[in-house]
């Protein structure tokens, strides 16, 4: 008896497929082979389009990465001008100005400077990428990268009315970082901590040893994040939808670069957050080895 083999496609909108049908042999070992032979074809098969694949996608990253340096190379000449000529207007020193127009003049200063941040941003985050960051890994006292951090945030979270508590061991050894990166991704983890946590609220910084090496938070009795949120929060350009984060300008990628730069850095980061119960946010650095 021979029957024909069916598809059924009524529930299947759109999809592409291929279909072959090959003669069998009877005989066990005969099928065997044929069977054999048919996995190998289709192995190489996929080999092949997985190597196109790749090809095409080191194609399209080294296309982007080169886009992103013409385009931050040539952006930042022309916004170093108009900070430049801002400045001088907001000083009076091309003429006398009225209280309105230095009110213009700085939200024209205030958008240049947040253009300069992504700026940078995209910068670093395409030197990560392509390798040509250039990082002075050294033994960076711990203590002192974390006051720098909080010298720029507290007059912030106090006018805002929150509640700041710095919790430090009285030894606190250094770190392997890169100083100026590890100021980076503390000032990340505090201005987000500050931005989404609402007056009256609470921001706790801290800093854990351990044996090989230190584990530092941010903790904060903020918006929370949603668990959907959660898989996304180191996503390039990943921005929440919740209302107080559409409040801020930003473009998604202080997490991102922060998370990068500590993985860099021989570190690693991580967080736990529950919505409207607040965040903490973590990363581990290794401890610096003696001289």
């Amino acid at each position: 008896m021979t029957t024909e083999p069916t598809v059924n496609l009524a529930a299947i909108k759109e999809h592409l497929m291929r279909l072959a049908a090959y003669p069998l042999p009877e005989e066990p070992a005969a099928l065997l082979q044929e069977t054999i032979r048919l996995t190998e074809d289709l192995n190489e098969e996929l080999k092949s389009e997985y190597e196109a694949l790749r090809e095409a996608i080191d194609m399209a990253q080294q296309a982007k990465n080169k886009f992103v340096s013409v385009v931050t190379h040539e952006l930042r000449l022309p916004l170093t001008s108009i900070k430049g000529y801002t400045d001088l207007l907001r000083q009076g020193i091309v003429g006398p100005v009225n209280e309105q127009q230095i009110e213009f003049l700085n939200v024209v200063r205030s958008n240049v400077e947040r253009m300069s941040a992504l700026i940078s941003d995209l910068s670093d985050i395409s030197h990560l990428e392509t390798g040509r960051m250039k990082l002075g890994i050294q033994a960076t006292p711990l203590r002192q990268a974390i006051e720098g951090a909080l010298n720029h945030f507290q007059t912030l979270i106090a006018e805002k009315g929150q509640h700041l508590e710095v919790d430090l061991p009285a030894e606190l050894p250094s770190v392997q970082a890169d100083p100026a990166r590890l100021l980076q991704v503390l000032s990340c983890l505090l201005s987000n901590a500050w931005k989404y946590t609402p007056a009256g609220g609470s921001i706790t910084l801290r800093a854990i040893p351990a044996d090989d090496h230190i584990r530092i938070e941010v903790q904060d009795t903020g918006i929370g994040i949603s668990p959907a949120d959660q898989a996304k929060i180191f996503t390039p350009f990943f921005r929440s939808d919740h209302e107080a984060v559409r409040e801020h300008p930003g473009w998604g990628l202080a997490l991102h670069l922060a998370h990068r730069l500590v993985e860099v850095m021989g570190g690693r980061m991580g967080f736990s957050s529950e919505p409207e119960a607040g965040s903490t946010f973590w990363f581990h650095l290794p401890v610096a080895k003696p001289d």
